[in-house]
């Protein structure tokens, strides 16, 4: 089948903060427990390398755990000079505050509202967005490529990869595929929730008393395999963005993560 674009409850503007960041922070604990960007280290080490960036602006942030996971890994090969700012549409409250409690220079959770299609001009740096690719459709992924390569800036996102098992199955079979995953994330909502950190009344109420935070947990994560992107549709978004062929584009994938990533040649 190919990519399905179906909603997110994450992407709605209307769903209350504590339930968009029950999810995020769960997503958060997950990816930096199995070290799910591990393998993209290398990815980024290139980039950082090819233009000799020492700060990195991360947009789509959420809970931060992608960037704060990569960036502990940066910092463990010896990049210990970079300087990372994390940003999103919605800031997560939780996740501003954490980042201000560790008290590190070269970490700082910008504290307004940060469009990825129009980053701040004083926000400059290698742009990073972790876990967040699949809620664009490819014309809102040609326009986060655009708004870099019209700044200059350079560019790596990474995400869930497209499960070739589910790009082979026919359409027909997509809710058969859906469902047990539905089940199995519910579940794993319920069982991780008391190890989330830092501990939220809230989150246990959302979770275990009115259980909102697994049904969004369960419903977007399916959507997010069936949103997920392949290395070559990447490259072939990339590709069409004007004056792409100013820029060197790589895309690929390693174990279930993607990146791409995009910077100036020369």
């Amino acid at each position: 089948m190919k990519r399905l674009h179906l909603f997110e409850f994450e992407d709605l503007a209307w769903v209350p903060a504590a339930i968009r960041d029950g999810g995020t922070d769960l997503l958060d604990m997950g990816f930096d427990r199995v070290g799910f960007y591990l393998p993209l280290v290398a990815d980024l080490l290139d980039v950082l390398d090819a233009t000799g960036q020492r700060a990195i602006v991360d947009l789509g942030s959420g809970g931060g755990g992608g960037a704060l996971s990569m960036h502990s890994l940066l910092r463990e090969r010896g990049r210990g000079d970079l300087r990372l700012t994390l940003t999103d549409r919605y800031p997560n409250a939780a996740a501003v505050a954490r980042v201000q409690r560790l008290g590190d220079p070269a970490l700082s959770y910008h504290p307004q509202p940060v469009d990825a299609f129009a980053v701040p001009a004083e926000l400059v740096g290698l742009r990073t967005m972790y876990g967040a690719l699949h809620h664009f459709r490819p014309d809102a992924v040609r326009r986060l490529l655009s708004s870099a390569v019209a700044d200059r800036a350079p560019i790596a996102l990474f995400d869930v990869a497209a499960s070739p098992m589910i790009r082979r199955a026919p359409l027909a079979l997509a809710p058969l595929l859906a469902a047990p995953n539905m089940v199995a994330l519910w579940l794993v909502t319920l069982l991780a929730t008391p190890f989330v950190r830092p501990f939220r009344w809230s989150r246990l109420l959302l979770t275990y008393g009115v259980p909102a935070i697994p049904a969004l947990f369960a419903w977007d994560g399916t959507v997010s395999a069936l949103r997920a992107y392949t290395p070559d549709e990447l490259l072939e978004i990339a590709r069409g963005v004007p004056d792409s062929e100013a820029y060197v584009w790589r895309s690929g994938r390693s174990g279930n993560a993607l990146s791409l990533v995009g910077y100036p040649k020369g």
